[in-house]
């Protein structure tokens, strides 16, 4: 195995890691705030319109100080912070409520520590050459993970009590930290942080602009977004406990597999405008299949339907965007400002979708509740025609 190969696995490797953490921080907090607020609703909503406000803030910060170096020990620094995000939820537990502003600052610094090196780090690593091979790879380990973990969860959780899992958790931490010590550092730059200059240069690339959209799509309706929260709390609502969610979740990531398969097998060298629509209409059509014949049935449709498709279109738009990432307009010496620009833009997203939900949580009505669960899945379609104009650029 050569160094290319070494680091790719390292990376695939502490990204499955962090997914774990991130299934107990996200679906299964959720489900925590659901059992233990009468106001879970509103209580999930603001929390997470903390979480992204601070994310965006603090992903510019971070920006600025990884511009020409620390872009390791910022990572390093995001993985022990994730750490001690996970560790305040063990010390809270049930006071996590009384405490959501500080768990909320807990999150946007880690993830913006811990993401927009590893962006840099993935952006530089993997030629744009390798690129679907790498994520197709890095999608079917990340969705054997989301086969095994909801339900070791879900299990654990519904036997035993959210403060032992979140102890798991912890001991993968230390691994993911250890592994984050075996990669090496990307070449530096002189450049200064220009993030205006840097701005007005993907406004009038084709490309690069239409990346930006998207991704302002993806945090509205795909990536962490009040729409997965919806489905969440539908799917546990419906279901009762932990495990139930876990199993059907995992349902959903074992045909995932199989679609990020083929997908990496025949769509490599190929034209895939055809297949982002496909995926993009969907989740809409099993939506309001769910809407007309509301019963459960049909929400594990539309649940399964929405993850399959949705992380199709997300390993897609993915690919497309490291490439964009790495190109004559957009290179080593602005990849920061354009990640950065990018890290707002998805926060910005998402900070729309939880008022929009917050406004459900405050009215406490269900039609509306329908309403937003439309307009946010029609989003996607709108999602699925930009990323199809984004094209599949070479490497520079």
């Amino acid at each position: 195995m050569n160094e290319y190969e070494k680091e790719s696995n390292i990376t695939i490797l502490i990204n499955a890691l962090r997914r774990i953490i991130e299934i107990f921080s996200g679906p299964f907090l959720t489900t925590y705030f659901i059992k233990t607020s009468s106001e879970s609703i509103i209580d999930i909503s603001i929390y997470n319109i903390y979480c992204y406000i601070i994310l965006a803030i603090s992903s510019a910060i971070v920006g600025y100080i990884i511009k020409n170096k620390w872009k390791m020990a910022t990572f390093r620094t995001g993985v022990i912070t994730n750490f001690i995000y996970i560790l305040a939820i063990v010390v809270l537990r049930e006071r996590v409520l009384d405490y959501l502003w500080l768990l909320a600052i807990l999150y946007g610094f880690s993830t913006s520590l811990y993401y927009l090196p590893f962006n840099l780090f993935i952006t530089n690593k993997i030629k744009n050459e390798n690129r679907t091979k790498y994520e197709t790879k890095n999608e079917i380990v990340a969705s054997v993970i989301n086969i095994v973990i909801p339900v070791l969860l879900g299990s654990i959780i519904t036997v035993t009590n959210y403060r032992l899992t979140a102890f798991i958790i912890l001991l993968i931490s230390f691994v993911q930290i250890a592994l984050s010590f075996l990669l090496k550092p990307i070449e530096e730059t002189n450049e200064k942080f220009k993030l205006k200059e840097v701005y007005n240069k993907v406004k009038n690339d084709k490309n690069a602009k239409r990346m930006i959209i998207v991704e302002y799509l993806v945090g509205l309706s795909v990536n962490y977004s009040a729409l997965v929260t919806i489905v969440t709390i539908l799917i546990y609502n419906s279901f009762n406990t932990d495990l139930n969610l876990g199993i059907i979740t995992s349902i959903a990531y074992i045909l995932q597999i199989l679609v990020a398969y083929l997908y990496g097998k025949y769509f490599k060298n190929k034209k895939d405008s055809k297949l982002i629509v496909f995926t993009a209409v969907v989740p809409i059509i099993t939506l309001f299949l769910f809407l007309i014949f509301p019963n459960n049935a049909t929400l594990i449709i539309y649940n399964l339907c929405y993850t399959v498709f949705i992380n199709l279109l997300s390993m897609i738009r993915m690919i497309r965007l490291y490439n964009v990432s790495n190109t004559e307009i957009i290179n080593k010496s602005n990849q920061a400002e354009f990640w950065t620009m990018r890290e707002i833009s998805i926060n910005m997203g998402r900070i729309t979708g939880y008022i929009l939900l917050l406004l459900v949580g405050i009215t406490k009505n269900d039609i509306l509740l329908n309403g937003i669960m439309i307009i946010l899945t029609l989003f996607i379609f709108v999602l699925g025609n930009v990323l199809k104009k984004v094209e599949k650029v070479e490497e520079k």
